[in-house]
């Protein structure tokens, strides 16, 4: 069994192994003393932190009769199954984050780690995608492999799209690209697996639900009548290409890298001739595109879309939610204000989403305060869902079965035996580390020691 300790001190070897491999030295003494400079606390590593985790309570039916319970059908429950959900049952509040969206309610998830946050705001969304895509006709074929033409210009990857507009249908918005990074790979599982196209190209005709990153790292800035900046756009696809070959049959690693014949948009151009489903980008960038000509079609071709059917609503997921405050936070609500406006909505809009994840916001009268400056929507129009937590039925932590490990660190052998271990135990801090740590992990499953 694999110990976070284990694990710690894999990554501290394999670490040394990369510097002593490429940047060895020629004299071993030098070598040794470069080792003994980084091998300490506060250079290149930290002791782990590890703390308990929350255990949230499962639905208990399953997730084909949770979901038909939230409100979703028989193509939602098919269709996570493809990719977006792994396990047999599905946390309860994430299917009552799909139900409350369903109702139209705006929704903040504030369950803790390890809580499935993201397939809490998931699920509302591909639901509305599976909705939608039923009145979709004609296909969506994959684009051609321009980029390994010779002095072939770009093609648009969805050029030969017909049958459905073209438009953001939900922006996810991450303060930092690490965690928009984190995202693709399960946006990739879930919407752009084997089993996802398959199930896709049998029942929506072989349309995609498309996705795509728009950030500083996504290939190219620039205009496309410049011929380097195609050049470097070629470039890169060939790269990314070539690592996905590499990685294409292994099932875990595939997903780290971008798979160029499927629902994920290429590059910043395919974005901006046709608008994806999904949008995932940070702040940052987003005021930078509500500014730019090059991305105005972006939001021109969602608000034709919004305005098509009063049926269709824009999701606005914000990650990390509790991470905007202050100066910054004011910004981004104005940011938030600002894109509303250019999609020709407002806060409290039938046609606006708001679903947010956080793991500090309360929900009392200031944390519903905070989500009204922070969106522009009415307090009481969001749904705040903590997460059922599992109390565990664990008798108290018996402080006798620590008393050898613990007097050993100071006592000398011939000083212990079982009542003198406890009595010492006692008398140290040993014992009020122990308790204090019970107390901590109890309370956060809602039980006291």
């Amino acid at each position: 069994m694999t110990t976070p300790i284990d694990v710690f001190e894999s990554l501290r070897a394999d670490f040394f192994r990369y510097y002593g491999t490429p940047y060895r030295l020629r004299y071993p003494h030098i070598e040794s003393e470069r080792r003994e400079l980084l091998d300490t606390e506060g250079s290149t590593w930290r002791e782990p932190w590890i703390e308990p985790v929350v255990e949230y309570r499962l639905s208990g039916l399953g997730v084909d009769q949770a979901l038909r319970d939230a409100g979703g059908d028989a193509d939602l429950a098919e269709f996570v199954k493809c990719g977006l959900i792994g396990y047999p049952d599905i946390f309860r509040h994430q299917a009552a984050s799909l139900a409350a969206v369903r109702t139209g309610k705006n929704v903040v998830v504030t369950a803790g780690t390890g809580s499935g946050k993201t397939e809490s705001f998931l699920l509302p969304v591909v639901d509305a995608l599976l909705m939608e895509s039923r009145s979709w006709t004609g296909s969506s074929p994959a684009g051609e492999r321009w980029w390994a033409i010779k002095d072939a210009q770009h093609q648009a990857q969805r050029a030969r799209e017909h049958g459905r507009l073209p438009g953001v249908r939900a922006l996810i918005l991450y303060p930092m690209n690490a965690l928009v990074e984190d995202q693709l790979v399960r946006l990739r599982r879930a919407l752009d697996s084997d089993a996802a196209r398959q199930w896709l190209k049998t029942n929506r005709g072989g349309h995609r639900f498309y996705f795509g990153r728009y950030t500083g790292a996504t290939p190219v800035s620039g205009r496309r009548v410049r011929s380097t900046k195609t050049t470097q756009l070629k470039r890169a696809l060939v790269d990314a290409e070539e690592r996905f070959d590499a990685w294409r049959h292994d099932e875990e690693k595939r997903y780290f890298l971008q798979s160029l014949d499927g629902a994920e948009m290429r590059c910043r151009w395919d974005m901006q001739a046709h608008a994806p489903d999904l949008l995932i980008t940070n702040y940052s960038m987003l005021n930078i595109m509500l500014l730019r000509d090059i991305e105005h079609g972006m939001f021109e071709q969602t608000r034709r879309w919004l305005e098509s059917d009063p049926n269709n609503v824009f999701h606005l997921v914000v990650d990390e939610l509790h991470m905007y405050r202050g100066t910054s936070g004011t910004e981004v609500a104005f940011l938030v204000r600002n894109l509303l406006n250019r999609l020709g909505l407002h806060p409290d809009s039938p046609q606006v989403r708001f679903i947010a994840t956080s793991a500090s916001l309360g929900g009392d009268a200031a944390g519903r305060t905070y989500l009204t400056e922070f969106f522009g929507a009415a307090g009481s129009s969001f749904e705040l869902l903590e997460g059922e937590r599992v109390v565990p039925d664990d008798p108290p932590v018996s402080l006798e079965r620590f008393a050898d490990i613990f007097t050993a660190w100071g006592v000398s052998d011939d000083a212990i035996d079982g009542g003198q271990a406890l009595e010492v135990l006692a008398e140290s801090r040993a014992k009020d580390a122990i308790s204090a740590a019970a107390e901590r992990s109890s309370d956060l499953a809602g039980q006291t020691v």
